[in-house]
C-alpha cells in the first residue's frame, strides 16, 4: 500500500511491520556478539583466552586454534588480526561474507582455504558454503556469525545469480 504522506514510500504497512519484527529478532539473535575484539597477540598472551560478549557472557577460545592461526601468519601481523572474526549471514544460504578490517583477515582466510581470494568490495570477502564449512572447521572458536537482513543489493545479486544459473542450464 502506498503511503500518501511519503511520496517515495512504496512499502506496505504489513511490509514495514514484518521488517520491524525481523529487526527486533535479529537484535536478539546477535546479542551474543563480542562487545570488543582482541588481537591475536593479546589472546596468545592470556592464560585463558576469551572475549566479552554484548550479553555479558564470555567466549572462550582454544589455545591450539590460536597457535594454528599464528602458524599461518607473519608475527608482525598478530596485532592486526582481531578475533573473533565476524562472518555475516544475510539471507543467502549458499554464501557468507567475512568482514575484514585489515588485509590480515584476507591473508588468513586465503591460507586456510589454500587459494587466492579477493575482496568482493573493500572490507568484505564473499565465501561459499563449502569454503565456509572449512573455515568454521579450522576456526570454530575464533569466528562468530553475524545475522543481518539482506540489502537491496544482496537481493539483486542473489536474483542475478539465480538468473545466470537458470540461463546456464
Amino acid at each position: 500500500m502506498h503511503n500518501p504522506d511519503f511520496p517515495g514510500d512504496t512499502q506496505s504497512r504489513y511490509d514495514r511491520l514484518v521488517e520491524s519484527y525481523l529487526a527486533t529478532e535479529l537484535r536478539l539473535v546477535n546479542s551474543g556478539l563480542p562487545s570488543a575484539q582482541k588481537s591475536l597477540s593479546t589472546l596468545l598472551a592470556e592464560p585463558q583466552p576469551q572475549i566479552s560478549c554484548a550479553d555479558g557472557t564470555q567466549q572462550m577460545m582454544k589455545r591450539s586454534e590460536l597457535r594454528y592461526l599464528s602458524s599461518l601468519l607473519d608475527p608482525a601481523d598478530y596485532d592486526s588480526l582481531l578475533l573473533p572474526m565476524l562472518i555475516e549471514m544475510a539471507g543467502q544460504h549458499s554464501e557468507a561474507t567475512v568482514l575484514c578490517r585489515t588485509e590480515t583477515e584476507l591473508t588468513l582466510i586465503s591460507a586456510i582455504l589454500e587459494m587466492h581470494l579477493q575482496y568482493e568490495r573493500p572490507g568484505r570477502l564473499r565465501i561459499y558454503k563449502p569454503q565456509l564449512a572449512l573455515v568454521r572447521k579450522k576456526m570454530p572458536t575464533t569466528t562468530q556469525y553475524v545475522f543481518s537482513m539482506p540489502t537491496a543489493n544482496q537481493e539483486y545479486d542473489g536474483a542475478l545469480t539465480k538468473h545466470r544459473e537458470i540461463g546456464n542450464n
